[in-house]
């Protein structure tokens, strides 16, 4: 049987545990009785086990009367209760927006820009990836967000410069961590816009084309060196400079994209969104059976440590340094691997019209694919003269067969 009410005092009530104590006493449950409207009201405070105590319920009914006196704050327990218990949530979602808006530009990363940048443009991300790991961490990477400035950023700029990168290397990785900050302010982790390329003095001209091209000794030579040193990373670049394709599409090709039967491959998720297909020539396609087929998930150029490669093998451009292939030339005729595409557009150019040539290399603007044909004065001659003859009177064969060179 529960035992009976106690007043303690006016307002304050108790009644004891049947059995259990606390000190010497046995323990005592504490409750209010008071007025709110006319209407009485009492509420429970608790056990003297759990730290109410006749002085504690006495201070507790005093903020209470006070309350109903002034018309400010809360008039009951519960009422009060709630209040703390929004104070308590409030109190949380400002700890965790602090929190939130704390996060430094490398848990960014790892935690939103790249799980977002992996699944919406996987390609892409490869060589942004590359720029974040090899600069931008090291520099700004434990430094909040927030805490990101134009001095941030032109101590970044001044990093990349030091090191002999090219303006156009400097306008992409800048542009990486543009791209990280936007996504960010889309999110509201930061208020500012990140500042352009033109501010840093980070820009390149807009004409960044390779103007090297390879003859075929030297490419030779180069895929020696590499052989010679990395067998795995020869049939890398000897498959770029076969296709012509992107560094990202030969690093993300895939053995489920490899067709050895029919001799074709397929780069899917291109730097323009759409998948292409190419045809091989027998001597790649020997090449490619000698490494696989593989299983339909596994990339089909892999390092010496079975990994995917991420950027241009070391051997490359060891092999570019040995032979001196940039000594004394100028940085747009510096020759990278991505030479090795603008090599193979150029032969194609002659080889193919501009519709197909488009096609092959994944241009969907004919201005790409312009860079590379150029006009031929003997074919406009021929084209002329048919056109004086017609004009003259003289007809026959409208226009004779362009003699292009298809050597």
């Amino acid at each position: 049987m529960a035992s009976k009410w106690i007043t303690a005092a006016p307002g304050i009530r108790f009644r004891e545990h049947e059995s259990r104590k606390h000190g010497v006493k046995l323990d005592r449950y504490f409750t209010l009785r008071f007025y709110v409207g006319g209407q009485r009201v009492e509420e429970s405070l608790g056990w003297a086990s759990d730290g109410w105590s006749l002085q504690r319920a006495h201070a507790e009914l005093v903020k209470l009367k006070e309350s109903r006196r002034t018309g400010q704050g809360p008039v009951t327990l519960s009422e009060a209760r709630a209040q703390a218990k929004v104070a308590r949530s409030h109190a949380a979602s400002l700890k965790k927006e602090e929190a939130r808006i704390a996060i430094t530009l490398e848990e960014y990363v790892a935690n939103a820009y790249a799980p977002w940048a992996l699944a919406t443009k996987p390609t892409a991300f490869v060589k942004e990836e590359s720029h974040w790991r090899t600069w931008i961490k090291p520099e700004l990477g434990a430094l909040p967000l927030r805490a990101i400035g134009v001095e941030q950023w032109d101590a970044l700029t001044r990093t990349l410069a030091k090191a002999g990168l090219s303006q156009r290397s400097l306008e992409y990785i800048t542009g990486t961590l543009r791209r990280i900050v936007k996504h960010a302010r889309e999110r509201r982790i930061v208020s500012e816009a990140p500042p352009s390329g033109r501010m840093l003095g980070a820009t390149a001209p807009k004409d960044n084309r390779r103007l090297r091209v390879l003859t075929p000794d030297e490419l030779d030579r180069l895929l020696a060196e590499v052989k010679a040193h990395d067998p795995h990373a020869w049939r890398l670049v000897r498959f770029a400079s076969m296709t012509g394709c992107r560094a990202g599409e030969a690093f993300g090709l895939k053995w489920r994209h490899v067709d050895l039967v029919e001799k074709r491959v397929t780069f899917a998720n291109t730097k323009n969104k759409h998948s292409r297909t190419i045809p091989i020539g027998p001597d790649l396609a020997a090449m490619l059976s000698e490494i696989g087929p593989g299983d339909h998930g596994e990339h089909v150029f892999t390092n010496a440590l079975g990994h995917a490669y991420k950027d241009a093998p070391l051997s490359f451009r060891a092999a570019v340094a040995v032979l001196a292939l940039n000594e004394g030339r100028r940085e747009r005729e510096y020759f990278t691997f991505h030479s090795l595409r603008h090599g193979f557009a150029t032969a194609l150019a002659k080889r193919l019209p501009l519709r197909d040539l488009m096609d092959y290399m994944g241009w969907k603007v004919a201005a790409m694919a312009l860079r590379y044909t150029h006009g031929d004065e003997k074919d406009q001659r021929l084209a002329v003269e048919a056109l004086e003859r017609i004009a003259s009177g003289k007809r026959g064969k409208i226009l004779p067969i362009m003699n292009r060179d298809v050597s």
